[in-house]
């Protein structure tokens, strides 16, 4: 255990102030008493601390963060247990806005707020992945602009990460399931199937808890992972660092456009609209704006439902956004 290294208490901290509340668990601003230096501390919700894969999950984050030194993802410093055995994570304090919180504000990124955000991402994803780790949750609200500065991107969460080349989020019988209907009937034909649908959203929920099965088959507001699954990880087919060029593609998407990409009305239509059909261009969208050529086969290729025709690397992907961004200053 990280925690038996360090024999962290949280006797170590003054709490200052409650910071964020998630599924998992809260964030704290604290000081070390000792040597004044002001932390976050994720302490993981009391109810959940039993349940032996919430609390897997939770220890991951420490155990994969910590590793892990780079400028643009937040940096996890140990991992400890409180008094009634709640694990918590000691990382370094952010103070700032999520993109998802800068989204909300102004619908979209001006262009050069996007460069300078992603090329941030793109940075620290990449290192990660060349330390063979795969983040699986890349969004809007995991990634931080610190101080609100575009420039100073970060990657935060990495709580359902895995090594390089394991399957992706989505359980081998949701993707048995999913296949079927997939291959079987039209969407959104197969939506009118409910024991169809129903049978597959049970096992697509399995990892994360019945109380989210209910977004899933509802219309309305659609929040976190399946907006951003990649087409392979819908089918439950092996997942590699490519699978992230499409996460990243699909975050690119909504950051330039404020529309998120292939968004049906409920989260399993999202994910069949995904595997079924091509993403469209970011000039496809009638919204008054038209976007730099280079910018929009960038994006594009980043979206391409085959892994093998996407960029093969998030570093690759990086590489050719810069190159955009310097076309775009040399035309001005």
């Amino acid at each position: 255990m990280i925690s038996s290294e360090q024999d962290l208490s949280m006797d170590r901290f003054r709490i200052v102030s409650e910071v964020g509340v998630g599924g998992m668990g809260k964030v704290f601003q604290a000081v070390e008493q000792h040597s004044n230096k002001v932390f976050a501390l994720k302490v993981m919700h009391n109810h959940l601390k039993n349940d032996p894969t919430n609390r897997m999950r939770f220890e991951r984050e420490a155990k994969v963060a910590i590793d892990l030194r780079h400028k643009h993802i937040v940096e996890v410093t140990a991992y400890g247990f409180t008094e009634s055995n709640e694990p918590f994570i000691v990382m370094e304090f952010l103070e700032g806005v999520s993109l998802q919180d800068v989204l909300k504000q102004k619908h979209r990124l001006e262009l050069q707020e996007f460069f300078a955000t992603f090329a941030g991402v793109c940075d620290g994803l990449s290192y990660a992945h060349e330390s063979n780790v795969v983040h699986r949750d890349i969004k809007p609200s995991n990634i931080m602009l610190v101080n609100g500065d575009f420039n100073e991107s970060k990657i935060v969460d990495f709580g359902i990460a895995k090594v390089c080349k394991q399957t992706g989020e989505v359980c081998p019988e949701t993707a048995s399931a999913l296949k079927s209907i997939v291959t079987s009937v039209d969407a959104p034909s197969a939506l009118n199937s409910s024991h169809a649908v129903e049978t597959t959203v049970k096992m697509l929920v399995s990892q994360e808890g019945a109380s989210v099965l209910q977004n899933l088959t509802q219309p309305g507001e659609i929040f976190g992972s399946p907006l951003y699954l990649s087409p392979e990880q819908c089918m439950g087919e092996e997942a590699d660092c490519r699978s992230e060029v499409y996460t990243l593609g699909c975050v690119m998407f909504e950051s330039l456009t404020g529309t998120p990409c292939l968004k049906g009305s409920n989260a399993m239509e999202t994910l069949l609209l995904r595997v079924q059909n091509d993403a469209p261009s970011i000039n496809d969208l009638d919204e008054g704006q038209k976007f730099p050529v280079e910018l929009e086969k960038v994006v594009a290729r980043a979206l391409h439902r085959n892994p093998d025709e996407r960029y093969q690397s998030v570093r690759e992907l990086g590489t050719a956004l810069k190159a955009a961004n310097l076309d775009l200053d040399q035309l001005e």
